[in-house]
Order: C-alpha cells, then structure tokens, then sequence
C-alpha cells in the first residue's frame, strides 16, 4: 500500500505534538518505521484520538506485512476524521490485502463519493468489480479513470483485459495497442495483445509480440506458456513444447502450463507422458473441468474409452455449461456404437463456437411429418466436411418419402452428384441464396431425427451415381486391361485438426507398387498431391481429369480397389459401392467404430486400422500382404478397351 496522507490541513494542536508529528512523518519516509512507529505512540499517549498518528501506524503495519493492524488503526482514524479521503484509500488497499474485495470496494467508493475526481480509486474499483466478472460496472470506472489519466499506460492494459471478456475483441486490441503507444516496452501489454491475436487466430502475429514480452522478462511463466500455444497452433510441436517446460521451469505449480504440455504431447504422439501431465494438472487444480477433458482427449486417443468418457462425466459435473467436454464425450459415445446416446448428444454442436450448423428462423425438423398439404419444403443443408456430405446424403430419399419437397444445400464440388438423387425439388450450391421453405435440418442431424442405431442404419448401396457426362469422359481414357486397377488417395485437407494422425507420407506405399499384375492410379487432390514428383516408381497421376466429386466418381468406376486414408474419397467409394480399402489411425473417426474391420455404413468397404498409435507399417505391412494374394487371384483381370491416354 503506497502512504497516503491527509488532503486536509491538521486539527490545531500543540507545538510539542506537531513537533513529534513533523518526526514521525521524516522518519517513516526515510525507512525507519520502528522510530516512527514509537514516535506516533508518543503523541497517542498525550491524544489517543490523534487521527494522523492512528493513521501512521495503520501505514506502518501495513509496511511491515500485518494488512488486518493496518485496517483497525485506520479504521480508529476515520472514526475521528470520516471526511478523510486518504484514509478511505488506504483502508481499501489493506482490505484488498486481506483478501476481502466486498469491504475494499466499499472503501473506494466512499473514496469517490467524497472525491469522484479521485483516478485510483476508479481503477481500484474497476479490478475489483473486473475480477468478480460485474462487467458493466467495472468498464464505467475504467472509463472514469482513463478520462481523469488518460497517459496511464496500465489503466489501458487493463480496460483491455474487460474488453475482451465482453467480447469486443478488436476494441481490446485497440486499448493495448494504446498502452505500449504510452509505453512501448510494457511487458505485460505486449502479452495480453498476443493472447488476443492468437484467439484470432492471427498467430504470427501473435508469435511476435509474446517474443517480444519474453525478451522483456524471460522470467514471466505466463508468457512462456501462451507462446506454447501459439506454436502448437502452427504446427511446430517441439518448440511449442520447450515452451511449457520452460514455463513450469519458472512456476513448477503452473498447472495451465502442465494441460498445455499434456495436449502437445498428445499431439506428437507421446501418450503416457500426455496422461502425466493431465493428471498432475488435476491434483494441483482437482476442480479444473478443462483439465479432466484435455486427460479425457488423451485417454480416447489410446483407445481408453470408458476412462475418457468417465474423464468427460467429471468435466461436465465441474462445468454444467462447458460445451467441450459434452462434445467429446459424445464423440466418445458415438465411436462405442452408442448411437441412441449419442445422436441426441450430438446436437450440442450447435452451441460450439467452431463448426456449429447454419441456424435459421425456420423450424429445426426433428422427424415431423412433412405431408400436409402436398408435402412441407424442407432444407437439407451441408455441414462441415464433404465426407459429412457425402455420408448423409444417404438420407434424403428417405426425407422425400416422408413427404418432404426437398431444397438441397450441397458443396458446389459435390453438385452435380446431388442432381441424380431422387427426390430433390431444388438444389443450391452453399453460399446461394435460398428460396423459401418450412423447415431445415442439416445432414449430420438427420440420423437423430429418423432414430439410427446401430442396427438400423441405412445401409443400401450405392446410393450415389456418377452422371452420364463424367462416365462419358471417364470412358474416353485409355485404361490398361489385364491388370488390377487401383486407386490411392495417402492424405486428407491439412487444414483438419486431425490430420496429422489419419494421413499417411506416399513414399510408404512404394513396396505396394511392385506387386505383380497391378497399376495405380493416384485420385490425390491438394497439396499433398506435389509428393508424386518424388516418387520412384511413378505411379498414373488422375487429377488432371478431375474437376468435381462427380468426375472422381466416374473414375472410381474404371478401378477395381480404392485404397485410401479417411478421406471423403473413402466415403464416395462406400456411397458408390466401389471395393475400399480403408487404413484408420488406432483412434479413428467416431464413423468407423472399434473392433471390427466392416463398416456398418459402407458394405464394400474394408478396415485396416493401426494395431497401436502411430504403426502405420503395421498397416501397410498387411495390405501388402492382402494386395499380393489378391492380384495373384485375379491375374487375368480384363477390361474394356477404351480410347484415348490418361492423363
């Protein structure tokens, strides 16, 4: 607590007192609070409703680490001169220390009520109301206070800090950019502002002002940390690493630090240490709901499925309004074959704030009849990715026997497939306008509204056809004949969270190319597709001749086998009825389930998954082994001839 002293002239008194008084100040400026300390108990032995001296001693313990002293000497003090406004500021700093912010707040605001031109005692309001989340009142005093000093550095820092809990992100920014324009080298201005622009997701950006803090204070935990974060967010896991355990090098208790540590090394594969660290999290925060679900994702991704859900359950318990734990306890449910569960848990997407579904004015169709005068408009919109898409397009035909008239909303790639199901009144392209309808529901809810489980799923293939025009086109290439025909696709859109785990580098496929009786033909699309240049064995490159989903699907129906990551190629091939090949992570997508190498979704399709994380030559290993037998059983493999060269 910084000294305060009385704004008002003192009460007349003697000329001993003042004396000892003019002493007692001198020495406790100059440090020397034991001759202070006596020097004040003089005066209160002649005047023991001396308010100064009462207040000198409050000033005194409060230096010397006794807050609950300084409190009743202060309060003794303002018993004898209320109007006092130093007073009232330092009693609100010792209740601060006390750690009882209710009696503080009440403290300043006397403070204002007698001086409401008084800067610190705004700001001291402001964090107190700021911290216990009353949002509206604190932003009034830090507005106050900004106005009375408006070159105080800090006080912009923090506004900041209340600006983003509203929400108003780039208005934060605004204020801490306002702080370092005051003071350009203000540490933690510079942290907070890498916070905001990593939330962003602008990240180098981000990367540079948490640089630019540590540089500041290399022993600042907090930064070390969240510059973790920014790394891990750009893919350079290691460094993002080295950060969280320089952080917990700084602050061993930093339990922040430790989930983050966890969740990198998650992502580069060590597991065990993973779980360590979560759990080492949860013993020094036991009520970190964060902390259970980040130890839960860990758990998933060792195949620990009934520990992670019980690890989301007590996150949930923790938080009951958490969005994430719930989400990934039901992707959990979901992979168990649990779908009467988990489509109806499912729908909490809708609250999260990355992929929630398009919302609308019209009603969300969950299974209502839909044939009332000639059959109710019903929007069947997509959502997030294209193998979702292709997955649930299964159901529309079962949403027009209903009785609905269907507006279909479809990636523009996936066009011209949509326009040969039956049943579809209108088809958009997403991001068209619409035209008017009754009621909407996006794919990845129509299995809960028609009750899917996992015996009842809609099975029938193929349930999607390649047009006329792609297979004309697709026929016109000069396919080989009397040879296996085989399509590959080794990796999905890195943009995807999971990426890293479910593709595969194409140079591990090189001993399948020197099967006998076998040609491949690489479906790759993206960049993933350049790795063909470095190929030894060069393998018949078919991007060229695709343009669309539609044109993959007619190209599908030259091949004998696709295989591929999960990919939305696999999900085309299962919809087309076309033989796959499907090579899964040891923790797959939720679609694929456990234990079982059939999908109960795509009848042509075969499982290899990965015996444990990571072994994908393991996998390889086998199909290896599987492709020779079966080249070896079709070496006299013929096919029509057709008339033209392939790409």
């Amino acid at each position: 607590m910084s000294p305060h002293e009385p704004s008002a002239a003192p009460a007349p008194q003697s000329a001993d007192l003042q004396d000892l008084l003019a002493r007692a100040f001198r020495a406790r400026q100059a440090g020397q609070l034991e001759q202070a300390k006596q020097l004040y108990l003089e005066i209160l032995a002649i005047d023991d409703r001396h308010a100064e001296s009462l207040y000198g001693l409050g000033l005194i313990a409060h230096q010397l680490g006794n807050p609950e002293a300084a409190a009743r000497m202060i309060e003794r003090a303002i018993a004898v001169s209320p109007q006092e406004v130093a007073y009232h500021a330092s009693l609100g700093a010792a209740w601060l220390d006390l750690g009882k912010p209710d009696a503080a707040l009440a403290a300043f605001r006397r403070v204002l009520e007698l001086d409401p031109s008084h800067e610190e005692a705004h700001l001291r309001a402001a964090k107190i109301l700021l911290g216990q989340r009353r949002l509206g009142e604190a932003r009034s005093h830090f507005e106050k206070a900004i106005a009375l000093a408006p070159s105080n550095a800090a006080t912009h820092n923090d506004f900041g800090l209340l600006l983003a809990l509203q929400g108003q992100h780039e208005e934060a920014v605004a204020s801490y950019r306002r702080a370092l324009e005051i003071k350009p080298d203000f540490k933690e201005a510079l942290s907070n502002l890498g916070n905001m622009h990593c939330l962003a997701g602008r990240l180098d950006e981000a990367r540079g002002y948490l640089e630019r803090a540590i540089a500041l204070d290399p022993t600042r935990a907090e930064a070390h940390n969240n510059l973790g974060v920014v790394l891990r967010g750009l893919g350079r896991f290691d460094e993002a690493a080295a950060c969280s355990v320089q952080a917990l090098a700084l602050k061993p208790d930093y339990a922040d630090a430790l989930t983050n540590l966890g969740i990198i090394l998650r992502d580069l594969g060590r597991l065990d240490e993973s779980i360590a660290c979560h759990e080492r999290a949860i013993a020094l925060r036991p009520d970190c709901s964060e902390a259970f679900n980040n130890l839960g994702n860990t758990l998933r991704r060792l195949g620990r499925l009934d520990q992670a859900r019980q690890s989301f359950e007590r996150a949930i318990e923790l938080s009951p309004t958490s969005v994430e734990p719930r989400w990934n306890r039901c992707l959990t449910t979901l992979l168990q074959g649990d779908f009467a569960t988990g489509w109806r848990d499912y729908e909490i997407r809708y609250r999260r704030k990355r992929d929630a579904p398009r919302k609308f004015a019209q009603r969300l169709w969950r299974g209502e009849p839909l044939n009332e005068n000639k059959g109710a408009r019903i929007l069947l919109h997509a959502e997030q990715g294209l193998g979702d898409s292709l997955q649930f397009l299964r159901y529309v035909p079962m949403v027009a026997a209903a009785g609905g008239r269907i507006v279909l909303d479809v990636q523009p790639t996936l066009l011209r497939l949509a326009a040969q199901i039956e049943g579809v009144e209108t088809l958009i392209p997403t991001g068209s306008p619409l035209p008017e309808f009754d009621w909407h529901c996006p794919f990845m809810s129509l299995p809960h509204a028609f009750g899917t489980r996992l015996d009842s799923v809609p099975a029938e293939v193929p349930y999607l056809h390649a047009p006329e025009d792609a297979r004309a086109n697709a026929s016109a290439l000069d396919w080989p004949a009397n040879t296996l025909r085989i399509g590959l696709v080794w990796s999905g859109n890195p943009r995807y969270p999971e990426d890293r785990w479910r593709s595969i580098a194409l140079t591990a496929f090189e001993p399948l190319f020197g099967i006998a009786g076998t040609q491949f033909f690489s479906l790759q699309l993206g960049p993933a597709a350049a790795q063909l240049a470095d190929l030894a064995t060069p393998i018949v490159d078919l991007q060229p001749a695709i343009h669309d989903m539609a044109d993959t699907a007619a190209l599908l129906e030259h091949l004998d086998l696709l295989i591929t990551v999960d990919t939305a190629a696999a999900h085309l091939a299962g919809a087309l009825a076309r033989p796959t090949w499907l090579l899964l992570p040891f923790a797959p997508d939720w679609r694929w389930l456990c234990d079982r190498e059939d999908s109960p979704w795509y009848p042509t399709t075969r499982l290899f998954r990965q015996p444990r994380p990571g072994d994908w030559p393991s996998v390889l290993d086998r199909v290896q082994i599987e492709l020779a037998a079966l080249a070896a059983s079709r070496e006299n493999t013929t096919h029509p001839p057709a008339s033209s060269q392939l790409p």
